[in-house]
């Protein structure tokens, strides 16, 4: 891998719902529906960070796992060489060839809907989708607006968030 590929990793990029919707859900949330005690309690993480998100591109892209972590060896590398601070999933992704496993078979499970979870952990995961939708939708009411979504605007919001879950959820036949 050149320098010049590495390069192309920059802190704000833009990134396609696919690819924010596999890295969140598929890998993030997928984790956390994992977890036991994740029957009882929801988290709402934080924003995915840049390096998992490209990570997740070259996955969606089509690299298969030993070119992938060639790239995170690299990008790791890189990362050190010019100093910038990672975050604590970055590093552990980084670092660790049964994270970086993992990561890869969760975000392109996701991709191509064959996510092997069981019944519950479909849920969790469905479900964080659902409150995130609702959430964006709501303040971005409250942004506009600077009012609070009336009765009947929450129960639109709540079938739109139902329908986008159902759409990213789908499985492929």
């Amino acid at each position: 891998m050149s320098m010049n590929q590495l390069e192309e990793f920059k802190e704000g990029l833009q990134y396609s719902d696919e690819v924010r919707n596999a890295v969140r859900y598929g890998y993030q949330y997928r984790i956390e529906a994992e977890k036991p005690e994740s029957r009882f309690v929801h988290h709402c993480l934080l924003e995915t960070s840049q390096v998992l998100l490209w990570l997740g591109q070259k996955i969606i892209d089509g690299l298969v796992f030993d070119t992938f972590k060639a790239i995170a060896k690299k990008l790791f590398e890189y990362l050190i060489q010019k100093g910038a601070p990672l975050e604590k999933d970055a590093n552990n992704l980084l670092t660790d060839e049964r994270e970086l496993q993992m990561f890869y078979k969760y975000v392109k499970e996701f991709n191509e809907h064959t996510m092997s979870v069981t019944e519950n952990q479909f849920k969790y995961i469905r479900e964080e989708i659902v409150a995130d939708y609702y959430g964006r939708e709501c303040g971005r009411i409250f942004e506009n607006e600077k009012r609070q979504p009336t009765i009947h605007e929450y129960i639109k919001i709540n079938r739109e968030a139902n329908e986008h879950a159902d759409r990213i959820m789908r499985y492929r036949e």
